[in-house]
């Protein structure tokens, strides 16, 4: 068997709905059962082989070619296999992920692993707003998995997130971490204003001091010595990330916070 293949024909003029190609919902389809199956583009369908070549069989190993970011709800509600993305995508990448891995070899779109449950995804490039939050109207984001983001993350990443884990190797933008309510954000560059507002439990990891600052909404609650982060980087180091190759340290400066609200978030600083 072999990867099964969707490449892209042509840019599309609208948006088009990628949820129905996942392995779930693709087992034990044959590859003509595949290609009439139809997606929603715009206000329409369309047939997928009238947007894809498709080749290969193994519905366990999709791989996405020449992908734009016109490609919405990729692995939405995946459990198990991988996808492979050449290209960027649009919005609500591993939606509802519940299992598998999803790696991008370009940029994506608003809400990333929105809601995600369990998994991986990895985008080697920059994700949009709202990675690992929750869909507008609802309060649960991310509850649990793994996010790595190669390179930086839009504004308000961890919003509303509840379990899991966000690492941004490059910078993450305004109110990271907004009314976070638990999970772990770690992240390598430098983070935007508004940092953890509204957070309610968690913990923010940086290595260098945010250059726009921490609002008062923060109390210093000074230099500490703590025993897990070691354990913390060590999980790292089994991670196709820069995360599993950054010096461990355990010497941090702590804020807690939000102290508008209930104020048991922390923010932890390398020092």
């Amino acid at each position: 068997m072999s990867s099964l293949i969707f490449t892209l024909k042509s840019a599309p003029a609208q948006r088009i709905d990628c949820s129905p190609l996942t392995s779930d919902l693709l087992a034990d389809k044959v590859v003509s059962d595949i290609a009439a199956i139809e997606l929603v583009i715009g206000n329409g369908t369309e047939r997928v082989d009238s947007l894809f070549e498709v080749s290969g069989d193994d519905v366990t190993d999709i791989k996405f070619v020449n992908s734009t970011d016109k490609l919405d709800f990729i692995g939405r509600n995946m459990t198990s296999g991988t996808i492979n993305v050449e290209g960027n995508v649009g919005g609500y990448l591993g939606l509802f992920l519940d299992g598998g891995e999803i790696e991008v070899n370009g940029n994506t779109g608003v809400y990333t692993a929105c809601e995600m449950k369990s998994g991986q995804i990895k985008v080697n490039g920059n994700a949009g707003d709202f990675v690992g939050g929750a869909r507008p109207g609802y309060k649960n984001g991310m509850t649990g998995g793994t996010v790595i983001i190669t390179g930086n993350s839009g504004d308000r990443t961890g919003d509303h997130m509840r379990r899991g884990m966000i690492l941004i190797e490059g910078d993450a933008g305004d109110y990271c971490a907004g009314r976070m309510i638990s999970g772990t954000i770690a992240v390598l560059g430098d983070v935007g204003a508004h940092l953890g507002y509204g957070m309610k439990r968690g913990t923010v990891l940086l290595t260098q001091t945010p250059s726009k600052g921490l609002g008062a909404n923060f109390n210093d609650c000074g230099s500490h010595t703590l025993a897990f982060l070691p354990l913390l980087f060590n999980s790292f180091k089994k991670l196709d990330s820069t995360f599993s190759s950054v010096e461990s340290f355990s010497r941090v400066q702590r804020y807690a916070g939000d102290l508008g609200g209930i104020g048991m978030g922390e923010i932890l600083v390398k020092i």
